[in-house]
């Protein structure tokens, strides 16, 4: 359900997607993807530094670099479903005793924005 993976976020802004994907590849990445506001690199756990390192020699900091556990999958949640999974992930999060929450729902930005009001 889960991968180990190396995971960046890096804004689009002032970066050259050419120059981008060609470093990280060339470091070890695994991917390139788009998510429309930001590039998301994936990387296997060893190799994840060196491709930080390679982002960094381009002088780029990420707004988001760590080995995290990645969904292979992803379950839409819609409604009901959808509030009670956003009530249950602030509750885990919120615990003293949890360190790191992973998921593998999709909500979408208006229900999760509705859920808050």
């Amino acid at each position: 359900m889960f991968s180990k993976k190396g995971y960046m976020v890096i804004e689009k802004t002032g970066v050259d997607e050419e120059k981008l994907l060609n470093a990280v590849l060339e470091a070890g990445a695994d991917d390139l993807r788009d998510d429309g506001e930001h590039w998301e690199v994936i990387t296997d756990p060893p190799v994840f530094e060196a491709v930080k390192d390679a982002v960094k020699a381009l002088s780029i900091e990420p707004v988001t670099a760590k080995v995290s556990m990645l969904p292979k999958n992803y379950i839409k949640l819609e409604g009901k479903d959808a509030t009670r999974m956003l009530k249950l992930m602030e509750a885990v999060e919120d615990h003293d005793d949890v360190q790191n929450v992973w998921s593998n729902f999709d909500i979408d930005e208006k229900e999760i924005e509705a859920s808050l009001a």
